[in-house]
């Protein structure tokens, strides 16, 4: 398969680790996507490890939502390609996919990606195109916008504002993670994207809200672990809101989907389920500063270009992956289910973060 893909490295690396997969791993095709306009076909795929028990907790690693933002797939591959090896000798890494999931759903926007452009084919931005609407004033186009294609940040027609309207690489990802996740007892995605700010940014919702996440005393209680087990970390942990707001967010449209299907199934079975969408933003802007030439490439904006900035990225950012492969498995640590301490870590994350 990685001959058909010579000029598309990211598609290469994909087909390159399905060739080594072990008897324990599977991988799915969930859909294809097409352009006639450009005459190209992509298909979306995932890679599977672990428990198959769809109430088992479940870590999903998400990257080129825009296929510009390149090195977020670059990196989740390059952990894919890890992972599979350590998975022919780590006896404890076995053991610790006896009780979880974890899942790799590296391109998601592959047209985009092929195309250098934000959005995918059409011109829509994925990450602007659920039907969810900001409740306070976002910024001008780059918040969403239904314009013209022709324009970044473009939200698409929004036909009934429903899902039925979104693009097909949306709405694959959103029945994706409504599979894998709203059944899990405990469930976290990374979403990997690049290109604002100096510094690694993790965001949980809300973009499109500034009201406090119901979740935040969880993800507070996640902070702390990574905060005290690895205390030279670089990433900054706040609410998107904090930096920007947009129209069209798929995490908010997800987490508010399965906020109402968990309260359900909590009268019904007793079951609180965990549902912690993150989104790791990183920092673009030091890549520029360390080579200015970057600026006049769409792809500098938001990729390192040179080979040793990306194998430097790669390793930065493996120990979050590693610690959230950790933090799925050891679910008890964060899962707050004493109501004292969730009480405590509530008043804390509201101190910390809408203060």
């Amino acid at each position: 398969m990685t001959e058909l893909y010579a000029d598309f490295p990211e598609m290469a690396e994909l087909f390159r680790c399905a060739d080594f997969l072990g008897p324990t791993a599977s991988l799915e095709v969930e859909a294809c996507v097409r352009s006639n306009v450009h005459g190209l076909e992509f298909p979306l795929v995932s890679f599977h490890f672990g428990n198959k028990d769809p109430s088992s907790p479940v870590l999903i690693f998400v990257g080129g939502i825009h296929g510009l933002e390149k090195i977020g797939s670059q990196i989740i591959l390059s952990f894919l390609r890890s992972w599979i090896r350590l998975l022919r000798w780590d006896q404890t890494l076995v053991k610790t996919l006896q009780d979880c999931r974890i899942i790799f759903y590296p391109i998601a926007n592959p047209l985009g990606m092929y195309l250098n452009r934000r959005s995918n084919a059409s011109g829509v931005d994925l990450m602007r195109n659920a039907p969810v609407d900001a409740d306070d004033k976002v910024y001008p186009l780059v918040g969403g916008h239904r314009l013209s294609p022709k324009l970044p940040w473009y939200r698409g027609t929004g036909e009934s504002n429903t899902e039925d309207g979104m693009e097909t690489e949306a709405r694959v990802l959103v029945s994706f993670i409504r599979k894998h996740c709203f059944a899990a007892k405990q469930s976290l995605v990374l979403d990997v994207h690049s290109g604002f700010g100096w510094i690694d940014r993790v965001w949980f919702p809300f973009a499109s809200s500034k009201k406090p996440f119901p979740k935040a005393a969880h993800v507070l209680a996640l902070k702390q672990l990574l905060d005290r087990s690895y205390p030279h970390h670089v990433y900054k942990i706040e609410p998107q809101n904090h930096s920007y707001m947009t129209h069209g967010d798929l995490w908010d449209f997800l987490y508010f989907e399965h906020q109402a299907e968990a309260q359900t199934s909590k009268e019904s079975d007793g079951v609180a389920k965990i549902f912690l969408p993150l989104c790791l933003e990183m920092g673009s802007w030091p890549w520029i500063k360390k080579n200015p030439k970057q600026l006049f490439s769409s792809n500098g904006f938001f990729n390192p270009i040179l080979p040793h900035r990306i194998k430097r990225a790669e390793r930065r950012h493996f120990l979050l992956f590693n610690f959230l492969v950790k933090a799925i498995a050891s679910g008890e640590a964060w899962d707050l289910h004493d109501p004292k301490k969730l009480q405590f870590l509530s008043e804390q994350a509201k101190h910390l973060w809408y203060s």
